[in-house]
């Protein structure tokens, strides 16, 4: 016994040093719980246990809910009462303040002494008024200092004690005072002497005035002559009542509201109370004997009796009472007693913040000034705060959390002792009412009901048995929960969740919830218990300062009040939107019994009071008509609009009948066909909806009986709203309209009107309906582009195919790109199918640069396929040919393009009628494009001399030039404007006439003459337009037709596009009756020449791994060099031999530009097995024998994976197949092998593609790059690391890859900051390549394979930030960005959230809204610059949120198709506007529509110089502003 008292000893002395060992506190625990040990020892020990440093030791082990638990069991054993707990820190804490009383700006205050001593005499009072029989003290009273003591009193000693609630209706006052056979009552206060009076007769119970006020009924005890009972009575008994009380009994109840029928009695015995103070002290470690409670909530509530005032006690705090719980007498108190923990009502927190908010900009304002003026308005010592018993804001969680206020949230019951779950400190989740207590088991029932039990939750209800809350040893609370991660979720009362009549489940109070913080509304109940839907009845803030309610009318305000369900059902499921509303002119009260005395919903009483409201928006605002299992919505306005009753309207299935009209409508519906006026439809429901097919125009466009039945009313539509239930179905008939009455001169005012006109000359084969088309996309403001697309999709297939390509030449404007060439194709196909002989007429004026691109993409895939392509498709291309000859002509910047295209054609292996049509467009291209640069000027005038010059002024020969070329060079270019169409060609399209060059302005100089070809280089200086270089190469006696075959390739071989590398020079022009042609002038040197002028350093052993490197990216651009040329020849030449001395090949790893010096050494390749035998022999391995200091880099791989990079992935396998076969055979097998080649090496190969795609060279290179730096900076930070990512990302260009390489961006990782991520991420990341590769995910859009990972695998911080960066390539490494999870419905979303800065240095996020009331925010903000918009569940939104968490801007808008978004609106708050926040934000938002594959942004036209600055331009074929995005 001894050891355990020194034990306890030495952890007293170890608590005063600060050095104490959870080891020793486990053993002495240990200790006590399996011997008998003394009672003295036991409640030493738990003495120590109150300390905070204890506290902290077991909290920062995790271990509190073993030390809770085990704690209560002590307690109980050992008789731990609320008497024992008192006298221990009466003992230690002696005259340390326990109370103050505030009076005005005075105090009071009473020791731990002196409220002992109170106690005893109270207790001696008590037991002189029992007089020796059983009593039960009531207490009805206000906050005060003497009716607390009653109430510790007779917890101490033993009487049985009932805190009455003060807010008690007089019928539940009579209730509890007989239940709880309350025989002595305590009454304190002016309301609770009225409260009683009014019931008083019926009642005969001694009662104490505690303020001796003697306005109470009856015979009351005043409180002095109450206490003169205790200095009477000398009672030894009640010491002995300290000792001996029974941890089980029922020593004190608490009475719950009730809402709709008596309150409950919670009983609660000495083990829940003292327990729970152990447990609270667990959760709450920080908080010590220094602390200040500020208190007014009512000491008949669990949190103010058992959290502030027993808790006060517990800690050896102080316990302040608040004089007031008025707003500004607590201002007043704080000041007064400095309070370090002050426990409140939301309502208080929100009216803190928003003092704060009046005070200064809480916004722009410094984080020291608003921490100064917090510490003023809060008494400076402010660190703890708890928000119990509603909701709270979130924003101001974190605003309080921000300026050193630990403001925690929980969630409790009376049943539980108060507190079941709280926030831990730091642990703040939005919306979450934190963890669990410790020592309280909490579960989830099936029905997702929270159930509990522990040491501290009550056994049950005074004098009620068989309880429906108390089963199986669990206390059912009655509230629907959900837990995340440890946190729990209130979701709605059990009793008031409901079914809706397809009997799914709703939950109205989370529904109701989301309301909370729009500052529109004060009050919103939801009805749809039984419903087909959701309705709300809203009762709007009239005092909201931005909405003046009274100057509007019946549809503004509906019109607000519909944006915001809006906001609100887009974080709803589909079944719990809300589909109405009604404004009701009076909030819920409880005089009308609508409320509860806690506030909430007595929800059958609203339903029946509200009734008729409620039954309004449940009210058909349509007709309906039945037929067997059908029905028909017909809605009221069209039904006034055809100027007829509900009645008149008949429908037999077959035909819709207005009686009193004689109007008809064929509405013939036979399972899910449907034909209604000229149409015939395909329906997937059972009931058509009038409103639903008139808002989506598509449906009904050119149904001229339809139109007749509705009236043109239905023109008047707004915007097309889909109605996916419904497609029309195209027959026969449909393309047999006759519509007389339609003239391509008729006219309307609505764009509507004429786009009917023109489906309904459509489909009655009538080609003037393109003038009406052509009418509305010419329009300005054009709305109506998506509609025009939409309806005239459903109709593609006329059956005339003139029509047919009359139409796509007028929508042509409007078109994407694909969809307009494959199109054409399909249009043309039919044309020759079903007239041969007709001739094919496409105006080529119409075309856009995109769809000429697009046509230029069609003819290279089918060039791919053309052994695939049949006899039409062969014409097809021949017409094509002609129209971009003829596109050509008309824009001369792209000639080169056409030029190259049709060169393309003739060096084909198509048919002979391709190559000749081919090469007969390619002279019509140049006979129209040297017709567009015109003649030479043979005579100019000097512009300063006014002396006439000519050619031969301008024209000096260097001394190495031959007299012969002379004189054949100065004819040429006198002859032929051969200077003025290179320069065109070779610069940014600049035209150079003879009067823009000076005298003696051409220099000529001989290069070299080779196979009888002589080149030189003429060099051009111009007055003003820059100086030219160009070579002019001169036919001195190749046979002309090799000489034109090399110039064929070099047109075809000296262009670069999206899917191929320019290979040499760039070509100019070919003049045959001059023998010349011209290309451009490179300075750079060949690798050959490079090698030697180096060779000295190559061979320097100190300097190799430099040349490793550089001979690496030699070897990689030399060989795709080659194999590419090889390639683009159709396999038919190679370059022979292939050298290093034939190669000009940029010196920097990440530069483009590699080219081919010369192709005349070309020769016919024999097989692919010959073609990679010469070239790693010619190119890699002479060279390292005559370079001996190139170290042996580069091995078959490098040369299969350029293979796969020159000819692309689709060509270059089935290539790498047939090395594998040629490796095997005879002749090349043993050379093969010598090199280290096999088959199984190229299958391996190969199957590693399959896993991870193509390594590419700029990737390699790139993460050798990192790699290097990493090595010099192994201590860099995620965000220096992030830095050189993004860098060497843009250096080699790594986008560029992504169309053909998908998965290049994640290879990039894979080899860089992801590399040692091990294999579990590594398996993900092969997923998403294959799935890449397979073209089943984007490279652009990896949101869904990064959620999955972040939701399913085991990732550190630093793989989730540099997933982020994956995900978002335009995150700069200095921005700071979060992926969030957030769930809108039943759909879970990844967003990233980005943080700016601006010019100040405050910071912001700028993400989508996370919650309805963002939305309504922005609303508010739009309101403010008095601008009238509308929001539609089609709107999307991104906003500015400023580190305050308040949105002070944004943006929303539509997508329209897959390639296309437009933009309503862009609105900053006016405070914010000079702070560079819209440029941000507009760079945010395009980065993000980049990443979903958007291409166009569209905006109408308002604020247009902000716009022009963000690079948006007129385009009328959009109706507006467009800006187009490029990957």
């Amino acid at each position: 016994m001894n050891d355990i008292k020194n034990k306890i000893i030495d952890l007293f002395n170890d608590i005063e040093k600060n050095d104490i060992s959870y080891e020793d506190l486990k053993y002495t625990l240990q200790t006590i719980l399996e011997g008998n040990v003394d009672k003295k020892e036991v409640y030493s020990f738990l003495d120590l246990l109150h300390f905070s440093s204890v506290s902290k030791i077991i909290s920062d082990k995790g271990d509190v809910d073993f030390w809770a638990m085990k704690i209560a069991h002590i307690i109980e054993k050992y008789n731990f009462h609320s008497g024992q707990l008192f006298i221990q820190r009466v003992k230690r804490y002696k005259e340390k303040t326990l109370f103050i009383t505030i009076k005005g700006d005075n105090v009071k205050t009473v020791s731990y002494n002196k409220f002992w001593n109170d106690l005893n005499l109270i207790s001696r009072s008590i037991k002189s008024l029992s007089k020796n029989s059983d009593i039960t003290i009531g207490i009805l009273s206000f906050n005060q200092y003497e009716s607390a003591a009653v109430d510790l009193c007779c917890l101490a000693y033993g009487f049985r004690v009932v805190p009455i609630p003060l807010n008690s209706t007089k019928e539940h006052l009579s209730y509890i005072i007989d239940e709880a056979n309350v025989t002595h009552l305590f009454i304190g206060g002016d309301k609770a002497i009225r409260l009683f009076n009014s019931i008083s007769k019926n009642h005969q119970i001694k009662i104490i005035d505690v303020n001796s006020m003697g306005l109470i009924k009856g015979d009351a005890l005043s409180w002095d002559n109450f206490l003169d009972l205790g200095e009477k009575n000398n009672s030894s008994g009640l010491d002995l009542s300290l000792t001996n009380q029974d941890m089980s009994w029922t020593s004190t109840i608490m009475y719950t509201s009730g809402s709709t029928s008596n309150p409950k009695g919670v009983i609660f015995n000495q083990t829940n109370i003292v327990s729970k103070r152990f447990a609270r002290a667990l959760a709450l470690p920080d908080i010590n004997s220094g602390d200040i409670f500020l208190c007014y909530l009512p000491l008949f509530h669990t949190f103010g009796r058992y959290f502030e005032l027993m808790g006060s006690i517990f800690w050896g705090s102080t316990y302040a009472f608040a004089e007031s719980p008025s707003f500004s007498s607590l201002l007043k108190d704080f000041k007064i007693v400095s309070p370090s923990v002050f426990i409140s009502i939301p309502k208080r927190w929100v009216q803190l913040y928003e003092l704060m908010n009046e005070t200064l900009d809480l916004d722009l304002a410094s984080e020291e000034s608003v921490r100064d003026i917090l510490e003023n308005y809060t008494g400076g010592n402010l660190k703890w705060g708890l928000s119990a018993a509603g909701y709270l804001d979130p924003d101001i969680f974190r605003f309080f959390h921000s300026n050193k206020i630990e403001l925690i949230s929980g969630y409790g019951m009376t049943e539980a002792t108060g507190g079941i779950t709280m926030t831990p400190p730091g642990d703040y989740v939005v919306n979450s009412v934190g963890r669990s207590l410790p020592g309280i088991e909490l579960k989830i029932s099936d029905d997702g009901e929270l159930c509990m039990r522990g040491p501290y939750v009550s056994n049950g209800f005074y004098k009620t048995k068989n309880s429906e809350s108390f089963k199986e040893g669990w206390f059912h609370s009655g509230d629907i929960f959900e837990q995340k991660n440890g946190h729990y979720f209130i979701l709605d009362r059990k009793k008031d969740i409901y079914k809706n009549s397809r009997g799914q489940t709703i939950a109205p109070q989370k529904i109701e919830n989301l309301f909370q913080d729009f500052d529109l509304v004060k009050s919103v109940f939801l009805v749809g218990d039984g419903r087909e839907y959701n309705t709300v009845l809203i009762y709007p803030n009239k005092e909201n300062p931005d909405f003046n309610f009274s100057e509007m009318n019946e549809n503004q305000i509906r019109e607000i009040f519909s944006a915001m369900l809006i906001s609100v059902n887009g974080f709803l499921s589909s079944f719990e939107r809300i589909v109405n509303f009604s404004v009701i002119d009076r909030d819920f009260s409880s005089e009308k019994n609508e409320l509860t005395q806690k506030g909430t919903f007595k929800r059958n009483n609203i339903l029946k009071n509200f009734s008729n409201t409620i039954e309004l928006m449940y009210k058909k605002d349509h007709a309906s008509l039945f037929y067997k299992d059908k029905e028909i919505k017909i809605p009221n306005w069209l039904i006034r609009e055809i100027g007829t009753i509900k009645s008149n309207i008949k429908w037999d299935g077959k035909k819709i009948i207005i009686q009193d009209k004689n109007i008809s409508l064929r509405f013939d519906w036979n399972n899910n066909e449907l034909s209604i006026g000229d149409f015939y439809y395909k329906i997937e429901s059972q009931i058509f909806d009038f409103s639903s097919f008139i808002n989506y125009p598509k449906l009904w466009l050119g149904n001229q009986k339809f139109i007749e039945f509705c009236s043109s009313t239905i023109f008047r539509t707004k915007e097309s709203i889909i109605y996916p239930e419904i497609n029309i179905e195209i027959k026969k008939a449909t393309f047999e309209q006759k519509n007389e009455a339609i003239t391509a001169h008729s006219d309307s005012d609505f764009q509507l009107e004429n786009l009917h006109n023109a489906v309904t000359l459509y489909l009655s084969n009538d080609i003037s309906s393109s003038v009406f088309i052509d009418k509305i996309i010419s329009q300005k403001n054009n709305e109506w582009s998506d509609v025009i697309i939409d309806t005239f999709m459903q109709y593609l297939n006329h059956p005339n195919p003139l029509i047919r390509l009359k139409l796509l030449e007028t929508i042509s404007p409007i078109v994407s790109e694909k969809f307009f060439v494959n199109q054409l194709r399909s249009n043309y196909r039919y044309l020759k199918k079903l007239a041969s002989e007709e001739k094919f007429i496409f105006d080529v004026t119409r075309l856009s640069n995109t769809q000429y691109l697009a046509i230029i993409d069609l003819l290279k895939s089918m060039h791919i396929n053309i052994d695939e392509i049949d006899e039409t498709d062969m014409s097809f291309i021949q017409e094509i040919l002609s129209i971009i000859c003829e596109y050509g002509k008309i824009h001369p910047t792209k000639f080169i393009s056409v030029r190259s295209e049709l060169i393309w054609w003739q060096l084909s292996h198509s048919s002979k009628k391709i190559q000749s049509a081919a090469q007969k467009e390619y002279y019509n291209l140049i006979n129209g494009f040297r017709q567009w640069i015109g003649p030479n000027t043979s005579l100019t005038i000097d512009r300063e001399t006014k002396k006439e010059y000519t050619w031969s002024d301008v024209v000096i020969f260097d001394e190495n030039v031959r007299d012969k070329h002379r004189t054949l060079l100065l004819n040429a270019i006198e002859k032929v404007p051969i200077i003025k169409e290179a320069i065109f060609l070779f610069s940014n399209d600049t035209i150079v006439h003879l009067g823009d060059i000076p005298l003696e302005g051409i220099w000529i100089k001989h290069i070299a003459t080779k196979k009888e070809k002589s080149s030189f280089r003429v060099l051009i200086k111009t007055l003003s337009l820059g100086t030219h270089n160009i070579v002019v190469n001169l036919n001195q006696g190749l046979d002309r037709g090799f000489f034109e075959d090399e110039i064929r390739w070099l047109i075809l071989m000296g262009i670069s596009e999206l899917d191929q590398n320019q290979l040499v020079k760039k070509f100019g022009g070919y003049w045959p009756e001059e023998s010349i042609y011209t290309e451009e002038y490179i300075t750079d040197e060949t690798v050959e020449k490079y090698f030697e002028r180096n060779k000295e350093e190559i061979s320097d052993t100190n300097k190799r791994d430099r040349w490793q490197m550089r001979w690496l990216h030699y070897i990689w651009n030399g060989v795709q060099a080659y194999i590419e040329f090889w390639h683009r020849t159709n396999y038919k030449l190679a370059i022979d031999p292939p050298t290093p001395d034939n190669l000009i090949i940029p010196q920097h790893d990440y530069a483009i530009g590699t080219r081919i010096v010369s192709i005349s050494d070309r020769k016919e390749n024999a097989s692919v097995g010959q073609f990679y035998l010469d070239l790693y022999t010619s190119y890699i391995i002479e060279t390292e024998l005559k370079f001996s200091g190139l170290k042996h880099m580069a091995d078959w791989e490098l040369i299969f994976t350029a293979s796969l990079e020159a000819m692309k992935v689709k060509k270059g396998i089935p290539i790498l197949n047939k090395l594998a076969e040629d490796v095997s055979q005879k002749e090349f097998r043993s050379k093969f092998k010598e090199l280290g080649l096999t088959k199984d090496r190229i299958t391996s190969f190969i199957d590693e593609f399959k896993n991870y795609g193509v390594l590419t060279k700029p990737v390699v290179f790139a993460a050798l790059r990192y790699e290097r730096w990493l090595d010099l900076n192994p201590s860099a930070k995620n965000e220096a690391k992030a830095s050189i990512l993004k860098e060497l990302y843009h250096d080699y260009n790594l986008n560029s890859l992504l169309d053909e390489y998908p998965e290049t961006r994640v290879r990039y990782f894979m080899m860089t900051c992801l590399k040692n991520s091990g294999p579990e991420l590594d398996k993900y990341f092969q997923s998403i390549i294959k799935e890449m590769r397979e073209k089943k995910i984007s490279p652009w859009n990896l949101k869904d394979s990064i959620e999955n990972i972040l939701e399913n695998a085991t990732i550190n911080e630093n793989e989730k930030f540099f997933l982020a960066r994956m995900l978002y390539p335009h995150i700069d490494a200095a921005d700071y960005v979060e992926l969030v999870k957030t769930r809108k419905g039943d759909r879970q979303n990844l967003d990233l959230v980005f943080k700016t800065e601006d010019s100040s240095g405050r910071f912001y996020s700028i993400r989508p809204p996370f919650h309805p009331k963002e939305i309504a925010k922005f609303q508010t903000i739009i309101a403010k610059e008095n601008l009238s918009v509308t929001f539609t569940a089609d709107h999307e939104f991104l906003f500015v949120i400023n580190s305050r968490n308040n949105v002070i801007g944004g943006l929303y808008y539509k997508i329209k198709n897959n390639n296309r978004v437009h933009l309503d609106w862009v609105v900053i708050r006016k405070k914010y506007q000079a702070m560079n926040l819209s440029k941000r934000l507009m760079e945010d938002f395009f980065n993000r529509m980049l990443q979903k594959g958007i291409q166009i942004i569209t905006v109408g036209f308002y604020h247009e110089n902000f716009f022009y600055k963000q690079g948006f331009v007129i385009d009328q074929s959009y109706g507006g502003l467009v800006k187009k995005l490029d990957q």
